[in-house]
């Protein structure tokens, strides 16, 4: 039950470290970061090999009459007309590197991607395990939630009780798993009687509210349905 919780907190914590980390960075680690966006993963080379074919396209578009003539240009004229196709190659190079971090970013910060990692320790559960928002409908389910109750289907967008009911919960039990749900913010049902691939299993019921505040969309509602037949079974 509170592996989504724990998923929760680690991305809190990596989000606030980032962060702590980039506040206490110094001029000096600033520095170099700069100097390894300039002359790391092979930029020195490309603009060097730029600047010599585009330096001298320059040079002898410019100066190439000049030059077949006897007369010519002074030495700083040429030293600019390499340099500056190096320094454009070099800066290109630190802004697209600079990009691909963004984007790196972006994408690990996308919504869609957080949800699937947090739910990620559910998705080979044995239990159904389901993640609805806060006003129950369902975002995600794992796999076994179709293997044991087959005719639902998919239930993402589903609501809920709704789901519940559909697979044979009764409705005295939805109704305390929705004011349970609300007023105390978890639910543990110990003993849900339902007809599942033509057998009569038992299962339990276990909810509980998440709550994240730096991922509000991870506020909603996490579960497990856990098939407890055969403990029933030996009991009796």
């Amino acid at each position: 039950m509170k592996n989504l919780q724990k998923s929760e907190k680690i991305f809190t914590s990596l989000s606030n470290s980032l962060i702590e980390k980039g506040n206490k960075m110094t001029f000096q680690e600033r520095k170099v970061d700069i100097i390894n966006l300039a002359f790391g993963g092979g930029t020195p080379l490309k603009a060097f090999l730029t600047a010599c074919v585009v330096g001298t396209i320059l040079t002898t578009i410019n100066h190439g009459d000049g030059i077949l003539a006897g007369d010519y240009p002074h030495p700083i004229k040429v030293a600019l007309t390499y340099c500056v196709p190096y320094i454009v190659t070099t800066w290109g190079a630190i802004t697209g590197k600079l990009q691909r971090i963004a984007t790196n970013v972006q994408n690990f910060l996308n919504q869609n991607k957080i949800l699937e990692l947090s739910f990620f320790n559910f998705e080979n559960a044995i239990t159904a395990a389901y993640y609805a928002d806060s006003n129950l409908k369902v975002i995600k389910a794992n796999k076994n939630f179709s293997a044991f109750f087959p005719s639902l289907g998919n239930i993402n967008d589903d609501y809920f009780p709704n789901v519940l009911e559909k697979i044979g919960v009764s409705s005295g039990q939805i109704e305390t798993f929705k004011s349970d749900i609300e007023e105390k913010g978890s639910v543990f049902i110990p003993k849900i009687e339902i007809s599942s691939n033509g057998e009569n299993r038992v299962f339990s019921l276990l909810s509980t509210k998440t709550d994240n505040d730096s991922f509000g969309y991870l506020n909603g509602i996490q579960g497990q349905l856990i098939d407890r037949s055969s403990e029933f079974s030996f009991k009796e």
